[in-house]
């Protein structure tokens, strides 16, 4: 495709035709271009650093796969312990073992006995706790026992599977770039290749007859050639393959016939970004060649400062099959950076997968307005931290907006020092001096980021973990928001949400008083949004079905939940597996235990796939969990209650973007199907928490 150029009237100024603000230059951008996310490819795991995740990962195992010991010591059962102290040792029996990583025990820990131990190694069954080595020591004349000078706590210096990440969780989300932290977590869990998004592929051009190429010699009157470097590298750090495409002259004839090349390419492009010539003065052509393009030029001119004269448009492919977005950026390397962020940034995330666009929605997530985050980042505590003094101490957080602006808050994780994921997920750490105690709730931190371009998420949920919510907020991420949760428990997401501090808060609170959920506890600052039901219950394996009724029979109970927990509380050779303090369904089991500690209570878990993994591995006979994680799992479920799991949202973050597309998403017919189809019972008023009889599957 060739034009005949005419240079009369090229030497008068012209005007620009119309100067528009930032957001109707990205609508009709947009409009005319139709930006999508590019296709998927499966790489293998050594080369998807830097690739955007094409879907979801969901763990296909624990990590750690098996429960295990996290220090040097013996293996031994807690309560054997209590009481003991250096003037009056408790002896334990020595199993004819010593367990070492990669070595499974033979034998069981009974009471009265214990194993040694070395860090790694699986725990072996019977053991809840781990002694260090330290608090014990032995007695030549009794070599076959260990004696312990402090007692211990089940679950002490215990790592158990799936404590960092429980099989059927979903670790990953797409859309996310893969950094090293990312990696590491599929390499934990064994995937040898992920899919991804194709990268964009970008063609860099600068235009002037004044630019020369670095390494070349300058002729009066010339510069050398920033702006590709500038633009090329900003490009790859967004995750685009770039094709440099040199320097060409003010000259019409030339420059067509170098986009009729770019468009001839193979593999073809993606996007074409142009730097220099966006004016209208005599020696600017980039704009002219694009006027005669199909569909050319839909904005040129554009209110910032610096920026102005950007020049956005498209070019038919070859085929004529699709429009290739074309950008002419302003050649002042400060005013191409601040347009290159504005509008190339934003399309970038689009095709590659970052971002999206929604035409029923008007806002972009760009980053444009977020706060940016820094080395050394300003923040503030929400809560008290303690520390243990006499040791620097490093604290992975989560930055989330304030609720009236000010520094992010910095809330610490709580996952231990061998957590893949808590490293994945944070967004920076905290150092706590040697000599500090305690940082006071408000106190001013900082932190240093994880990563380039790290910031507080769109959306951060805070509260108690489910399946369902988790598949909405992946809806959230699909509309082109940043979506980050922490699952600590119904309570602790419903204080977030009082003090603003979270956009959503999942709980699921019961109050006897009124045998209502949720609704007693919702402050006036906070808008309950009504969820759905979910119907809690006892799972099982299916091998242990047979024995749970006969023990129901033979003391002379209704084949019910509430009496299966009952009765499996008072056998010691049957272990639970339980949920975290503060978490709704722990209130609803304490409830139900009635202050019994069955075999297995100090065993605490985060999410109701961590207990089904529990179980159905033989690591628990028995837990808590919900009726769609049970059948993930393949296990019985003994149906307990159908409960509420209703969103807490802080008024004053209703008009959130991102809040609007999740609410957007939440009152979706076709949303609302897919929770039905998952098992999640919407449109019902959730009964008490009472005893029902057990389902057979």
């Amino acid at each position: 495709m060739a034009y005949s150029w005419s240079r009369e009237g090229m030497s008068r100024q012209e005007q620009f035709l119309e100067v528009v603000e930032r957001c109707e230059a990205w609508r009709r951008w947009c409009a005319m271009v139709r930006p999508q996310r590019l296709g998927t490819e499966r790489v293998a795991l050594g080369m998807a650093w830097n690739r955007v995740l094409a879907e979801e990962v969901v763990a296909p195992c624990d990590v750690p796969p098996f429960d295990r010991a996290l220090v040097d010591g013996y293996a031994l059962c807690a309560a054997d312990t209590f009481g003991a102290f250096e003037e009056q040792p408790v002896g334990l029996i020595l199993n004819d073992e010593t367990l070492t990583p990669g070595r499974m025990a033979r034998c069981e820990v009974r009471r009265g006995t214990a194993t040694p131990i070395a860090t790694g190694a699986p725990l072996p069954r019977g053991a809840d706790s781990v002694a260090m080595v330290e608090t014990t020591f032995l007695d030549p004349n009794t070599p076959q026992t260990v004696f312990l000078t402090r007692p211990t706590v089940p679950g002490r210096h215990v790592g158990y599977a799936g404590s960092d990440v429980a099989q059927g969780e979903i670790v990953l989300r797409r859309g996310q770039r893969l950094t090293a932290r990312e990696t590491a977590i599929l390499a934990a869990l064994g995937l040898a290749e992920i899919q991804v998004v194709r990268r964009p592929r970008v063609m860099v051009l600068s235009t002037g007859d004044e630019i020369c190429s670095p390494g070349q010699p300058l002729k009066p009157g010339q510069i050398y050639d920033a702006n590709a470097t500038l633009l090329g590298d900003s490009l790859r750090e967004w995750g685009a393959e770039v094709v440099a495409g040199g320097v060409v002259p003010d000259n019409p004839e030339m420059l067509d016939e170098t986009l009729n090349s770019c468009l001839k390419t193979h593999p073809p492009l993606d996007l074409i970004v142009l730097s220099g010539g966006t004016s209208k003065g005599a020696g600017d052509a980039c704009h002219r060649v694009l006027t005669r393009r199909s569909p050319g030029i839909a904005v040129h001119g554009v209110a910032l400062k610096p920026g102005k004269p950007v020049c956005l448009g498209g070019i038919e492919s070859t085929d004529s099959a699709r429009i290739v977005p074309v950008a002419v950026l302003p050649g002042f390397p400060t005013s191409a950076a601040f347009t290159l962020h504005e509008f190339i940034a934003p399309l970038v995330a689009i095709l590659g997968g970052t971002s999206a666009f929604d035409p029923s929605f008007t806002e972009i997530a760009s980053g444009t307005t977020r706060h940016r985050v820094g080395v050394g980042l300003d923040a503030s505590l929400p809560e008290r931290f303690d520390s243990e003094p006499g040791r620097t101490e490093y604290v992975l957080v989560h930055l989330v907006e304030p609720p009236q602006g000010g520094p992010p808050l910095a809330y610490p994780l709580g996952k231990g020092s061998g957590s893949v994921s808590a490293f994945a997920r944070a967004d920076g750490f905290v150092v706590i001096p040697t000599e500090c105690e305690y940082l006071d709730a408000g106190s001013l931190v900082k932190v240093i980021p994880l990563g380039a371009g790290v910031q507080p998420a769109d959306l951060m949920a805070i509260g108690s973990h489910c399946a369902g919510l988790d598949r909405l907020l992946s809806a959230v991420v699909d509309r082109g928001f940043s979506v980050k949760s922490l699952n600590v428990g119904s309570q602790m997401g419903l204080e977030a949400a009082r003090r603003s501090e979270c956009d959503l808060a999942g709980v699921h609170l019961y109050d006897p008083t009124t045998q209502d959920y949720n609704r007693p506890f919702v402050p006036e600052s906070v808008e309950l949004i009504e969820g759905y039901g979910r119907m809690q219950g006892v799972v099982i394996r299916g091998e242990d079905e047979a024995l749970a009724r006969a023990d129901l029979e033979l003391n002379g109970l209704e084949p019910t939940a509430a009496n299966l927990i009952r009765v499996w509380a008072a056998r010691d050779d049957r272990v639970m597996v339980n949920r975290n303090r503060g978490s709704g369904t722990r209130v609803l089991l304490d409830g139900l235990l009635q202050g019994s500690r069955p075999a297995g209570f100090g065993y605490e878990v985060k999410s109701h796939h961590a207990v089904a993994a529990a179980v159905a591995q033989g690591r628990a006979d028995w837990g808590v969990a919900i009726a769609p994680v049970a059948a993930m799992h393949r296990l019985r479920f003994w149906p307990l209650t159908l409960e509420r799991f209703d969103f807490l949202i802080p008024k004053d973050r209703l008009d959130r973007p991102a809040i609007r597309a999740f609410l957007a998403v939440w009152r979706d017919p076709v949303w609302r199907q897919k929770l039905i189809e998952l098992g999640f019972v919407l449109d019902s008023s959730p009964s008490t928490p009472t005893a029902s009889r057990t389902s057979e599957g």
